[in-house]
C-alpha cells in the first residue's frame, strides 16, 4: 500500500546537519511516510550517516550519485521513485517541526488543492536581522488558480518560489519532472522546479497554519558570503532562463507569457548582482564570468548599483570595452573599496 507522504531530501556534503534533519523527519507523528534521500556526489561523511539510518529505518530509501549533478537532477530521481499521495521537500540543513507531516497532509486534503503553502520558522544567526526573511515568508490566507499561479509567484511576488514550504500532489510533481530539463544547477534550482510544478498545478492555497518547517539562514550559497568558486554556481543558473523559454515555445505558450519570462529573468539576474555585491573580492575574472553567463546588461546593472567604476558609455552594449580599458588603468593602482568590500582589479580569483 502506498504511503500518504513522500519526503525528498537531496544531500550533498551535509554531514554537519544531516542527522538533525533526518531525526526531525523520521520522528514525525504521521508514521505513514517514506523518506527518499539522494546523495548527490557527497565527498564527506554524509553517506556513512545515511547508512547508519538505513540500517534501523525501513521507511528510508537512499539513492547514490557518484558525481554531483545538482539539485534538479537529484530531486527528479526522488520524484521518479516516490510512491506517496503527496510530496514534500526538505533541505538537508533544515528540519521539519513536530506535527508538520500530519498537519500538512490534513490541510491539503481539507482544501483539496494541488499545492498548499504553510508557515515556516526562520532561524537566523545571532546578530542577523531577520525582518526581511520574516516578511518574505509571512503566512497568508488566500488562494490562486490556473495560469495565475505563475504570475502570482514570479511577477506579483505574492508567494516565494521556494519548494520546501509547500506540500504537493504527487501527480503534479511527476508530470512536471517528465518535461523538466535536467540542468546541472544548484543555485536557484527552486526557480526552475517551482515553475514546472506551478505550470502543471491547477489550484494553490496558502494558509497561516504552522510553522511546520524550520529554515536555517546562512548554511547555503544563497544565504552566506559566496566564494569565487561558488559564484560560478550562481552564474550557472543562467541556463534556467533559456530552458524555460524553450519549454514555453514547445507548449506554444511563449508569446502570451513574455512578461512572465521577463519576470523570471529579473529574479535570476538580481541574484547574480546580489552575489557580486557580497563577494570578498571582485576581480576581472569574476566580471568576465558574469558577462559570459548573463551578458553585459547584468554587469552594467551591477556597476551602476555599486559605483565601483566611473563608467561613461552611451549604452549597455558598449560597456565592456569601456570597462576593460578602465580595469587596465586600475591594475597598478591601490585596490578600490566599494560598499565596504575590496575590488582587487588586477588579481586572479581564488
Amino acid at each position: 500500500m502506498s504511503p500518504v507522504l513522500s519526503i525528498i531530501i537531496p544531500v550533498c556534503n551535509a554531514e554537519a546537519t544531516l542527522a538533525r534533519c533526518l531525526n526531525s523527519v523520521l520522528t514525525q507523528s504521521l508514521r505513514d511516510i517514506e523518506v527518499i534521500c539522494i546523495s548527490d556526489g557527497s565527498t564527506d561523511g554524509s553517506m556513512e550517516i545515511l547508512r547508519q539510518f538505513v540500517a534501523h529505518e525501513g521507511r528510508l530509501h537512499v539513492f547514490f550519485f557518484e558525481k554531483n549533478y545538482g539539485v534538479v537532477i537529484a530531486v527528479k530521481m526522488g520524484l521518479l521513485n516516490a510512491k506517496g499521495k503527496y510530496v514534500m521537500f526538505v533541505d538537508s540543513d533544515d528540519v521539519l517541526l513536530p506535527g508538520a507531516c500530519e498537519n500538512a497532509a490534513r490541510l491539503i486534503e481539507k482544501h483539496d488543492v494541488d499545492v498548499l503553502q504553510f508557515g515556516v520558522k526562520i532561524n537566523v544567526p545571532s546578530g542577523t536581522d531577520a525582518s526581511s526573511w520574516q516578511k518574505t515568508f509571512a503566512p497568508k490566507d488566500w488562494k490562486s488558480e490556473g495560469v495565475n499561479l505563475l504570475y502570482d509567484c514570479y511577477s506579483l511576488h505574492r508567494f516565494p518560489h521556494n519548494t520546501w514550504n509547500k506540500i504537493y500532489r504527487r501527480e503534479v510533481c511527476r508530470a512536471a519532472v517528465e518535461t523538466m530539463p535536467e540542468l546541472q544547477v544548484s543555485q536557484a534550482a527552486d526557480v526552475l522546479q517551482t515553475f514546472f510544478f506551478l505550470y502543471y498545478a491547477k489550484t494553490f492555497r496558502s494558509v497561516t497554519d504552522g510553522p511546520y518547517y524550520e529554515y536555517f539562514v546562512g548554511n547555503g550559497i544563497s544565504t552566506h558570503t559566496p566564494t569565487a568558486k561558488q559564484f560560478e554556481k550562481v552564474c550557472a543558473a543562467s541556463a534556467i532562463l533559456p530552458a524555460i523559454e524553450w519549454f514555453l515555445k514547445r507548449e506554444n505558450a511563449l508569446d502570451k507569457n513574455r512578461f512572465l519570462l521577463d519576470s523570471i529573468e529579473i529574479v535570476l539576474k538580481s541574484d547574480v548582482v546580489n552575489k557580486l555585491l557580497t563577494l570578498p573580492e571582485i576581480t576581472k575574472e569574476t566580471i568576465d564570468l558574469a558577462v559570459k553567463s548573463w551578458g553585459s546588461e547584468a554587469v552594467y546593472d551591477f556597476i551602476k548599483a555599486t559605483g565601483l567604476f566611473d563608467v561613461t558609455c552611451q549604452t549597455r552594449y558598449n560597456l565592456i570595452p569601456t570597462l576593460v580599458n578602465q580595469i587596465r588603468q586600475q591594475q597598478n593602482r591601490p585596490s578600490v573599496s566599494a560598499a565596504g568590500r575590496t575590488l582587487s582589479v588586477g588579481q586572479s580569483a581564488k
